[in-house]
């Protein structure tokens, strides 16, 4: 995201969890006087993160049961209590991470002045987690001598966790922004879901977002049995419908890309189905998010990989590619048809 260059460090509280350790807690804030360090860490902090994917605080029952909301919120009220107060969400953080056996790491609290969210101009707290630490050729000389070592250090340009937390919109939870580089499968989502509590905007990109997302588990289940080609022909084609309106509709997807009689039956089905699971999604009708298209397009595999020799990405038309068996060498084969090469 784009970072205001009015945007400064406050302060800074830094702990630790370790295997042998447990959590180790500093001592008092940190107050960066350095501009240039001071800038360099606001960009680190910020830069990882999209303003498109807004989160806000949750809870099943009311937002004064969630500690981090509550401890955020105490931060706003008094910020010379965010050392006291960042013991407090480590301890909560270290208790999560116990519990789900996950890596251990640095965490960092911080406040943020002069932050912009839409036409307000704002404080914000930030929550942050480095698990993964690089290691760095460090050079060392004087009057011609010269040494090298290594050391292992924070890389300015990752940041695995994060939440920044923008004091506005408290009764619903606060804007918020969130980051999980390290926890894309596998461990339960103990980041977002456990320690913080925090939910997307169901705004126009997380619909979109959501949709698209859901077009691709479709795409399994209605072309389960056949070629790969089929499957990623589809969810492309998908991509483009909505990358050419400004609104979805599902009559008019149904008739644009689905066409087949027995497709649309086996969406509306699975249209249904999925808005019994979640009743906050709309497969009806919405405004298409340009930025969570362009975004999640990125995330879309849409390549074949052939044994080790060839990989054939496909973009669309999947009538201009087809599948068959030859029965003398025994092997599959791809026959392509287009008009011009480059």
């Amino acid at each position: 995201m784009e970072i205001s260059s009015e945007v400064v460090l406050k302060s800074l509280a830094i702990h630790k969890i370790t295997e042998d350790d447990g959590l180790v807690s500093s001592n008092q804030a940190i107050t960066v006087e350095d501009e240039d360090l001071n800038q360099l860490l606001v960009k680190f902090f910020f830069k990882a993160f999209r303003a498109e994917e807004r989160y806000r605080f949750g809870h099943e029952t009311s937002l004064e049961y969630n500690e981090i909301f509550s401890f955020v919120s105490e931060i706003f009220d008094a910020p010379g209590k965010l050392h006291e107060k960042s013991v407090e969400i480590s301890k909560h953080l270290y208790a999560n991470s116990r519990n789900q056996n996950i890596k251990d790491g640095d965490v960092m609290v911080t406040y943020f002045e002069d932050c912009v969210v839409g036409d307000e101009i704002t404080d914000a707290v930030g929550i942050f987690k480095v698990e993964n630490k690089d290691t760095y050729i460090k050079i060392m000389g004087h009057a011609g001598v010269f040494d090298i070592t290594s050391e292992e250090g924070i890389s300015i340009n990752k940041l695995d966790k994060g939440l920044i937390v923008f004091n506005t919109d408290q009764e619903t939870g606060y804007q918020c922004l969130l980051v999980d580089k390290t926890n894309k499968s596998g461990n339960a989502q103990y980041w977002q879901n456990d320690f913080l509590n925090v939910e997307p905007f169901n705004d126009e990109y997380f619909k979109t977002q959501n949709v698209i997302n859901n077009l691709q588990e479709f795409a399994q289940e209605a072309f389960a049995g056949q070629t790969k080609t089929d499957k990623i022909a589809f969810v492309n084609e998908s991509i483009d419908y909505m990358k050419s309106k400004d609104h979805f509709d599902s009559s008019d997807y149904q008739e644009a890309v689905l066409q087949a009689p027995e497709l649309i039956e086996h969406f509306e089905n699975f249209r249904e189905k999925k808005q019994e699971e979640q009743p906050e999604m709309d497969l009806d009708t919405f405004n298409i998010s340009k930025p969570a298209v362009k975004n999640t397009k990125r995330f879309i595999r849409s390549v074949i990989k052939l044994d080790k020799n060839f990989h054939v990405y496909v973009h669309g038309n999947r009538q201009n590619i087809e599948r068959g068996f030859d029965e003398n060498r025994r092997q599959n084969f791809y026959t392509l048809y287009f008009e011009s090469e480059e």
